[in-house]
């Protein structure tokens, strides 16, 4: 039996909400716990704005404001349609641990010694990370196997923030790709061994919103699909080379209307590659 405690950014998290209804119907895996960062955290408040700045007010609009109703114009494979799919009914990690008779805890900081508590007396194989910030060494050491993350890029080229419109802004969607890399946490930033890594193929109509609704999805699918294999013993994580990769970080407004730009000519010129 491979336990796992869930680690979520707000409670509401969509992509947390599917992982833990998932999990709770998968042979051989058992939900532990749910720990939940609270986003009413001054703290947290300046640091996210002093990392994202006025893009924090949008992040807040769609994540806190509109919740799941952010998909509901779009005909796109996202989150939404993914929990119509799966039978997705509960709101909240909260009745959902409720539901399901589970530990919950929301804490200001996934650092806090709560968080180390109540990962220490659930003793996890894995813990999950669903956002909520950077994790120290301590709670990363805490579960037999790890901490899994799925990042929205792929690793190792493109590790930190932004790397899809980076990707793009580079002009390497064909040669990299979109994609979602999952792979154990370590003290640096996307740095710790690779388990899974998917790619995404562009429609003519994307754009940098309609990408990242689908590899929401491929996040969710690798997250489980990794679950799975290690619960199975097949599959080996594989250690990242530093010199492989660089970090990127929060994408200027006027390098982002370039990415716009580049990101157009490429899917055009790819879909040419495919006509001819």
């Amino acid at each position: 039996m491979l336990k796992i405690v869930i680690f979520a950014p707000i409670d509401n998290s969509l992509y947390a909400r599917l992982l833990a209804n998932e999990l709770c119907k998968t042979e051989d895996v058992s939900l532990e716990a749910i720990v939940v960062r609270s986003h009413w955290n001054w703290s947290r408040l300046q640091s996210e704005f002093a990392r994202d700045g006025a893009r924090l007010l949008a992040k807040i609009y769609q994540k806190y404001v509109l919740g799941d109703a952010r998909f509901r114009n779009s005909n796109n494979r996202n989150l939404s349609r993914y929990a119509q799919e799966t039978g997705l009914e509960i709101q909240s990690l909260k009745a959902f641990a409720r539901s399901q008779g589970l530990p919950y805890l929301l804490v200001k900081d996934l650092n806090d010694p709560a968080c180390e508590n109540i990962v220490k007396q659930s003793a996890p194989d894995l813990v999950a990370f669903t956002g909520g910030g950077l994790i120290r060494p301590n709670i990363l050491a805490l579960p037999k196997l790890g901490v899994l993350n799925c990042h929205t890029g792929i690793l190792p080229p493109y590790r930190g923030m932004d790397v899809v419109e980076w990707t793009a802004a580079e002009g390497r969607v064909d040669t990299v790709g979109f994609g979602a890399t999952l792979h154990f946490m370590d003290k640096g930033v996307d740095t710790g061994p690779i388990i899974l890594k998917r790619t995404i193929s562009t429609q003519s109509e994307d754009d940098f919103k309609t990408i990242r609704e689908r590899l929401e999805v491929l996040m969710v699918e690798l997250m489980l699909e990794g679950i799975r294999g290690l619960r199975d013993g097949v599959l080996q994580p594989q250690p990242q080379n530093s010199e492989d990769g660089r970090q990127y970080f929060v994408m200027h407004a006027r390098v982002k209307q370039f990415a716009n730009e580049q990101l157009t000519e490429q899917i055009n010129l790819s879909n040419m590659g495919k006509q001819s």
